[in-house]
């Protein structure tokens, strides 16, 4: 689906507040562009062909072996390199609802959907839910499956046991994919990487091609290893996260679920969530994410990120407006 995610700013004018974004929108990267200002000769020479030092720094940080680890342009391209190296087990299973490109990558490689497929994929923190996955269901799939594959884009966002790349590397036919983007609050970077065990690296690495990586990407991707992440206090970030659910509950009108992460879905009991999203883009600057072209949700269901306090706020007072219409 080259259409339809989240953070589509670029098709709106006058946008103040993102909330259709999962990623911590408060950040401050300016640490990180100056690191880059003296880096930007760089772009003159080709990059590292296979982004190899800065697999070597992700291993590092991680205690882990450089050789199961896989540098990607986010996790988006972790997710089509997957689907193309394993396609010759053609059967597919996802776990709903979830990301699109997990459907939209298998069948671009001529996959069949079947419930005991192959290949399952499942988003842990699940996006747009905000689940977390108890480790013995995690466990169950890897005996039903030839391959597992775990989105973890989402681990950094919250306080939940997820499963890490030292374990995860111990079973070999889990396939983990992580992302730098949302960590660091830089998703126009595309930075992201795969850890599994060495043979599923190994085959994975025989479909890359040269260059995947910029040079800046990598010289990114080696600075905020060094740095602690978008969010510097997770707990409270999720206590407002826990606060705003409450607060839209407490609407008339509209149903927010449950969620162990940073992004609440909802649902609205009439009407649909792309009027809503139209309202408060053009009425009042703010951004959602119309959640209704995720499989198994329908046309009420919206997403949103928690911000800040007063952010949240603005996003609670504009939904209200719209509800009384």
């Amino acid at each position: 689906m080259i259409e339809g995610h989240g953070d589509d700013i670029f098709k709106y004018e006058g946008i103040r507040l993102n909330f259709s974004s999962n990623v911590y929108p408060k950040a401050d990267i300016s640490p990180l562009v100056e690191h880059l200002k003296e880096h930007l000769n760089s772009i003159k020479n080709y990059p590292e062909p296979s982004a190899k030092s800065l697999e070597e720094a992700i291993a590092a940080k991680l205690d882990i072996s450089p050789e199961n680890v896989l540098a990607t342009a986010g996790a988006t391209e972790a997710i089509y390199l997957i689907a193309q190296t394993l396609r010759s087990w053609q059967t597919f299973n996802v776990k709903y609802p979830a990301f699109s490109e997990y459907e939209d990558a298998c069948r671009l490689y001529s996959y069949r959907e079947d419930v005991l497929g192959n290949l399952m994929w499942l988003c842990n923190p699940c996006n747009p839910t905000g689940e977390v996955f108890e480790q013995s269901y995690i466990e169950s799939l890897l005996q039903k499956h030839r391959y597992l594959i775990v989105d973890q884009s989402y681990e950094d966002y919250t306080n939940e046991p997820v499963m890490t790349p030292k374990e995860g590397i111990k079973r070999v036919n889990l396939i983990q994919i992580h992302s730098m983007t949302k960590k660091y609050a830089v998703p126009g970077l595309r930075l992201g990487y795969i850890t599994a065990a060495v043979p599923v690296i190994r085959l994975l690495k025989g479909n890359t091609y040269p260059w995947r990586l910029s040079s800046i990407a990598i010289e990114a991707g080696k600075f905020l290893l060094s740095t602690q992440g978008a969010v510097r206090d997770m707990t409270e970030y999720l206590r407002q996260t826990q606060k705003l659910r409450f607060e839209l509950n407490a609407l008339e009108g509209l149903e927010a679920y449950p969620t162990k992460t940073n992004f609440v879905l909802c649902r609205l009991k009439e009407g649909k969530a792309s009027d809503l999203k139209e309202f408060l883009a053009k009425e009042k600057g703010i951004l959602i994410r119309d959640a209704s072209n995720f499989r198994n949700l329908y046309a009420g269901h919206f997403r949103v990120a928690s911000s800040t306090e007063q952010d949240n706020i603005e996003l609670i007072e504009g939904i209200k407006e719209y509800l009384k219409k």
